[in-house]
Parts: C-alpha cells; sequence; structure tokens
C-alpha cells in the first residue's frame, strides 16, 4: 500500500478549494493517509453525487489512516486519498462505506501527491450512486453560504406570510411586480437552482443590513 505523511485536510460536507479554507475550520493534521490511483469518472463522481462504496479497498483502507491528536496518534477508520494524477481528493466514509466527507489538499502536498500516484497502479473502484449530485456543487464556498442564506430568508419569509418583504425581495431581483405569492415564492426559489448571479449578492447584502439593524425597514 502506498501512502503520503504528514498533510493537512479539511473535511467538509461540501468540497473547499484549499484556497476556500478558513481560520476557523477544523484542520486535520494527518501522518499518514493511504493513496490510490483511479480514473477522471470516479474522480468526479466522488465530487458530485452521493456514493456508497463497494469494494476490497474498504478493508484495505480500515484504520489505515493515522492522525496527529494533540500529543497522541489516532486512526480514522475509512480514509484516503484518492487521484486521477492530475486533481486529488480526500474521502472519509462513513460505517455503511458512503462518502461522508470530503478534503482538497494543499497546493504543494497534492503535487507530491500526484508525484508519487504517477508510480502506482490504475485500480478499479466498485461503487454505487446512491443519490443525485448536489445542484450548487459547482459553486464556491462563497456562493454556497449566499444560496443558503437566501434559501432561510425566502422560507422563513413564507412561512411566517411576510408578503411585503417576499414582494420586495421579488422586485429587487426581477425587477418586477407581482401579488401571486406562490408565484414570488417558487420563483425566487428557483432562481437560485444552477448560480449565483451579482442580484443575489445585492439581495444578500441588503438583507445582512437590514438583519445588522443598520436598515430599519426593509420596505420602507
Amino acid at each position: 500500500m502506498t501512502y503520503i505523511y504528514d498533510i493537512l485536510l479539511n473535511f467538509n460536507n461540501d468540497f473547499y478549494e484549499f484556497y476556500e479554507w478558513e481560520k476557523s475550520d477544523n484542520i486535520t493534521h494527518i501522518k499518514k493517509i493511504p493513496i490510490y490511483k483511479v480514473s477522471s469518472r470516479v474522480i468526479e463522481d466522488f465530487l458530485i453525487k452521493k456514493i456508497k462504496i463497494d469494494d476490497q479497498i474498504t478493508y484495505e483502507i480500515l484504520n489505515k489512516t493515522e492522525v496527529f491528536d494533540n500529543k497522541k496518534i489516532k486512526t480514522l477508520k475509512y480514509a484516503c486519498l484518492f487521484t486521477d494524477s492530475y486533481k486529488v481528493i480526500a474521502v472519509l466514509l462513513n460505517d455503511d462505506l458512503s462518502i461522508s466527507k470530503v478534503s482538497d489538499l494543499l497546493l504543494d502536498e497534492s503535487c507530491d501527491t500526484i508525484d508519487i500516484s504517477k508510480r502506482c497502479n490504475l485500480i478499479s473502484v466498485t461503487y454505487n450512486i446512491i443519490g443525485k449530485k448536489k445542484d450548487y456543487v459547482f459553486l464556491t464556498r462563497k456562493e454556497i453560504k449566499i444560496r443558503k442564506y437566501l434559501i432561510n430568508e425566502f422560507k422563513n419569509a413564507y412561512r411566517e406570510k411576510d408578503i411585503n418583504k417576499l414582494e420586495y425581495l421579488y422586485f429587487e431581483y426581477f425587477n418586477k411586480s407581482s401579488s401571486e405569492i406562490e408565484t414570488i415564492y417558487e420563483e425566487l426559489i428557483n432562481s437560485l437552482s444552477k448560480e449565483i448571479t451579482i442580484k443575489h449578492i445585492k439581495l444578500y447584502e441588503l438583507l445582512k443590513l437590514c438583519h445588522q439593524g443598520n436598515l430599519s425597514n426593509l420596505t420602507n
């Protein structure tokens, strides 16, 4: 089995590029972790779909990843790196062998892993796709944050029947008016299904100002 030693990982439900990592993230200092060379299709599926691995590899990686934990060394039950010699991702599995969290690598550590992988044999991994890919998978971390925030705001306003707020947000985004609350709500939610636009960012900033007390009333 091939390993890489002494790297940093940032396991999250969503995949964040290394340059999107934040100081508040729970960074894991890895002592050693196995590396597997796979096809680009595997990397793509692992990033954008819900996956459950059904392969001998899970027996091989069992408790093989070691983590620095203060002055002690602990192990992660199921964890490893996958690379196609172009892209590297770290994967953490649940007990049922579904992918729990993923992580990017720092640039130099990713390059080191890719160099190592060039000496590895390509392996085949058996897995099942158990869910659709997320519709926001290609958004940046900031865009994901904006998306989640706006969805929460739209849903709360709709739940609380805050018609004035919904009408105002609708006009700000679409530059048109409507009195059909169901239509307003559905179109605002649907606007977030593919990409975050400059209009979404303006709504986000406006609502943040409102909640911070810098705007007394959104609809005034």
